[in-house]
């Protein structure tokens, strides 16, 4: 099944927030980085599309750590001039450990981080309006989640401004309870969310926390969605890898076999990076489902969240010769 619109999307934005990341051992073998969940996206479908450079909205100081963040995902060729910069702020900082099995758990400190105000900043409105002649936004729950009350408003709005003026919304929930007033409070906003969204890349995982289910199937969770107005939604099941559902119809596309799992760090914002990629050169909603499935096991082979660019290289030349025969 190929997507209603198979033309190229050539204009892509990414919003939300990325912190000052401290890994290993406190004290000990810790090391300084940077990283977030949208940011994870952006780098990773900057380098499948080195023709088109995703666009990253966010908001960050004028500190030496903002500077060097700015100048990093510039050399990853994401196009930064809607980076706000806010000179009383300072990014937020997040410490994470990562236990023998690869999992994660994280320590957070952003409760007054510069793109928590993002929507307040006094550049936001002429952003929002240069968007109106993007094909695409996408953003995470996160990003929504870290606003204030009256900031949730304000970007429920400006998406709901940009949907009306033909840019299609994509949306991974990425459901972190912490960041929320209770899973109502949750709920509440992600459904707003969802209700503006053409396209929803969602964990199952994350599905269930949400709502205190267990296993809830996957076609289940897409018929929800479905009913909440999102039109392709794909369902991402870890190991056992994604079911897409558009129109009617769906279908599955196992998980890739690997020897070993590392680090599971942006294994959902890796296989959204690629599914966009895809997405953007016309691809079938199951070929982007495999196109995430491969570039997601290549990411939990490795630890750290931003994998060495020679392990994606592979992936990037399959998908410029695909963009390029368009």
């Amino acid at each position: 099944m190929t997507f209603p619109n198979s033309a190229i999307k050539r204009n892509i934005a990414i919003l939300g927030e990325c912190m000052i990341e401290l890994s290993g051992t406190p004290f000990a073998t810790q090391q300084q980085n940077f990283g977030g969940d949208t940011l994870n996206t952006a780098i990773y479908l900057s380098r499948l599309l080195p023709q088109r450079s995703p666009s990253y909205i966010t908001a960050l100081g004028i500190d030496n750590y903002s500077n060097a963040m700015v100048d990093a995902w510039q050399h990853e060729g994401i196009d930064c001039r809607f980076v706000m910069r806010e000179r009383d702020k300072l990014p937020g900082m997040y410490a994470i450990e990562i236990d023998p099995q690869g999992e994660r758990s994280f320590h957070y400190w952003r409760s007054d981080s510069a793109a928590r105000y993002m929507c307040e900043h006094a550049q936001f409105s002429q952003i929002i309006a240069q968007l109106k002649d993007y094909d695409l936004i996408y953003l995470s729950g996160i990003s929504l989640a870290i606003l204030p009350e009256h900031g949730k408003i304000k970007l429920i709005e400006a998406l709901a401004n940009l949907k009306a003026s033909g840019c299609k919304i994509a949306v991974d929930s990425n459901y972190r309870p912490r960041l929320w007033n209770g899973a109502t409070h949750a709920k509440t906003w992600l459904s707003e969310l969802y209700r503006l969204a053409d396209i929803a890349l969602v964990t199952a995982d994350d599905e269930d926390l949400l709502r205190g289910e267990v296993n809830t199937s996957a076609e289940v969770i897409a018929e929800r969605l479905h009913r909440l107005g999102v039109s392709q939604v794909v369902v991402k099941l870890g190991s056992k890898g994604a079911m897409w559902s558009c129109a009617g119809q769906h279908g599955f596309v196992g998980g890739n076999k690997i020897d070993a799992v590392v680090d599971t760090t942006a294994a959902g914002d890796s296989f959204n990076a690629a599914y966009i990629a895809a997405w953007a050169t016309g691809l079938s909603m199951a070929e982007c489902c495999q196109w995430g499935n491969n570039l997601a096991a290549q990411v939990i082979q490795h630890r750290g969240a931003v994998i060495p660019q020679q392990c994606t290289q592979y992936l990037t030349d399959l998908m410029s010769s695909n963009y390029d025969d368009k």
